[in-house]
């Protein structure tokens, strides 16, 4: 856990912010790649692009207020550090920027929703890079754990749980990649929506944060991923019977 990477004067370089910069603009490369590798048509992709950031880092936020409760939820929404730093819940980034591009796509016609497969490599490309900054700034930490590779955090040792994501996250976007290469488009989208629904549920069961929010016997993100694993399997029979 390093959540300051360099102290020079009055210049702080934090893990966390750093990571998150890094992962936006790679994921903006990859993804810019892609539209011209596949001559995928957009309007304007700068529109896309940025409009998604925004609406994802909102929605990140807005589910980790809701999964918070109580006296933190007043605590974390009055507070600057909180709206422009950490404390971010992936699926609600997901599921606003879905929202945004689904907007562009439906009311502005900025682009075919079924190209928007092109997106998804770059998508868990940043994601993994973003769970490393996770990692160094000691959030969405592991349950106690005695093995070889455990970390100190938090006063105990723990599972990397975070890295376990990124290493899965990387063998996601490789598979993504190259079916993304080949124009498959309907196994691209089923990829990344059975893939990463299995991926988390994994992850989850290691996390020994608890203020993600729990209903019965799951996480918020995991009864989130079971229903994209339900999304790809009733998908897949769809494709098949068609």
């Amino acid at each position: 856990m390093k959540p300051l990477l360099l102290s020079l004067g009055g210049f702080n370089l934090f893990a966390y912010p750093l990571l998150m910069g890094l992962a936006w603009g790679i994921a903006f490369r990859v993804s810019d790649y892609f539209r011209f590798k596949l001559s995928i048509q957009v309007k304007s992709f700068n529109l896309l692009f940025w409009g998604a950031l925004i609406c994802s880092w909102v929605g990140a936020k807005l589910m980790f207020l809701l999964v918070s409760g109580g006296e933190l939820q007043t605590t974390y929404a009055q507070s600057t550090n909180f709206w422009l730093g950490g404390g971010f819940v992936f699926y609600g980034g997901l599921i606003l920027g879905a929202a945004w591009l689904l907007v562009l796509s439906k009311v502005f016609n900025q682009f075919k929703l079924s190209e928007l497969y092109f997106i998804l490599p770059s998508l868990t490309i940043g994601h993994a890079i973003g769970r490393v900054g996770c990692f160094l700034a000691g959030c969405c930490y592991g349950t106690q754990c005695d093995l070889p590779f455990s970390v100190h955090m938090h006063g105990q040792d723990r599972h990397p749980v975070q890295l376990y994501e990124t290493f899965l996250l990387f063998l996601l976007s490789i598979i993504l990649w190259k079916f993304a290469i080949i124009k498959n488009k309907k196994t691209v989208w089923l990829s990344y929506l059975g893939g990463y629904g299995l991926i988390r549920i994994i992850t989850e069961s290691f996390r020994g944060d608890i203020i993600r929010g729990f209903y019965g016997p799951l996480s918020t993100s995991q009864w989130v991923s079971v229903a994209m694993i339900m999304a790809a399997v009733i998908l897949t029979f769809k494709i098949k019977k068609d």
